[in-house]
């Protein structure tokens, strides 16, 4: 977060003021999944949760680094899925 925002949050907001105050704010921790492809092999990624609270639903997202060995797996399989799709009619 960029420290002008917190300071504009900080004297415009009280209840945020307060919580920052408080420190105990910690980022959660980064969880990786390592999947096994027969085609592409291992790939491991970075997997974030976001909460959909209001529709009790989860969204989990995986990435990978740019130029990680995990990126250049997702993009080997993203050219064997679209030429999967090719032959499907």
């Amino acid at each position: 977060m960029m420290p002008g925002l917190i300071d504009d949050l900080r004297a415009t907001n009280p209840d945020f003021a307060r919580l920052w105050e408080r420190r105990d704010v910690q980022a959660a921790p980064m969880l990786t999944k390592t999947f096994r492809h027969p085609a592409v092999g291992e790939i491991t990624v970075d997997c974030d949760t976001l909460t959909l609270t209001d529709r009790d639903q989860f969204l989990v997202l995986f990435t990978a680094p740019p130029g990680s060995p995990g990126a250049e797996g997702l993009a080997l399989l993203d050219v064997l899925g679209s030429q999967a799709s090719s032959y499907v009619r």
